[in-house]
């Protein structure tokens, strides 16, 4: 088993139990229990769990996004069907500004089609999925690394001011009508309202399991984006009327 697939392993049981021995994550996942150990360490320094006595918690910490393992598996049924409808707006010979939402992961490929493509990302994992799948000419912003694949912080905002794109690609934690996009962390919101603000078309990904929830980090109002794609239409009126005339079929 891999590590990045341990980790998963790990904190899907702790996600499902809160905390575990050692022993019982030794047992379940057929590894050592210095590996299981190690693994431990890895994850607690990365702020991912709590290290405890003989075993580890989940960390009840409420200022991490839910790391990028965990992210990629939630909601890809629906986070294909937004990849889909949001193809109808790539062409050839297109410049985008993508963030570091895993969301964001499902248009490679619709990108692997594409010709004179050039991408500017502040996420390592991005930049590596382009230059393994696709032909597209990657900028990274630099800055500061956060959640071990996330640029962020001053270095990276004032990285994207250097740029124009045609489009920006970026997702958020929720949407609601009252309080418009937000998100739980504030270093993604300043890198993608520096986004938005070198852009042509800001088109906001954002799965059904966010609407109506609202995070401490205000990102834009419904009306600072040219589109919002959706796996399915709000059944909330009051949402409903905030993204008329912005949703992709």
């Amino acid at each position: 088993m891999l590590q990045k697939e341990r980790y998963d392993e790990i904190y899907a049981i702790l996600s499902q139990r809160g905390s575990a021995t050692v022993q019982y994550l030794q047992k379940h996942l057929y590894v050592s229990e210095a590996t299981i150990r190690r693994d431990l360490e890895m994850m607690d320094k990365a702020g991912l769990i709590h290290r405890v006595w003989g075993g580890a918690m989940l960390s009840s910490g409420t200022d991490k996004d839910i790391p990028d393992f965990v992210r990629e598996k939630t909601n890809g049924d629906k986070k294909a069907v937004i990849a889909a409808k949001a193809a109808q707006l790539l062409h050839d010979d297109i410049s985008l500004f993508i963030d570091s939402s895993t969301t964001c992961h499902h248009l490679i490929p619709y990108f692997q089609r594409l010709k004179k493509l050039t991408v500017i990302t502040n996420s390592l994992t991005m930049m590596r999925l382009l230059l393994q799948s696709t032909s597209a000419s990657v900028h990274l912003t630099g800055g500061y690394v956060f959640e071990n694949s996330i640029l962020c912080g001053h270095a990276a905002v004032a990285a994207v001011a250097q740029y124009h794109a045609d489009l920006h690609f970026f997702s958020c934690s929720g949407l609601s009508a009252e309080y418009g996009i937000t998100s739980i962390e504030s270093r993604v919101v300043e890198v993608n309202q520096a986004m938005m603000k070198h852009s042509d078309c800001q088109v906001l990904l954002c799965d059904s399991s966010k609407f109506d929830k609202a995070f401490l980090w205000h990102l834009a109002a419904p009306t600072d984006v040219q589109y919002v794609i959706t796996d399915e239409a709000p059944s909330s009126p009051a949402l409903s009327a905030a993204l008329r005339g912005r949703l992709i079929p």
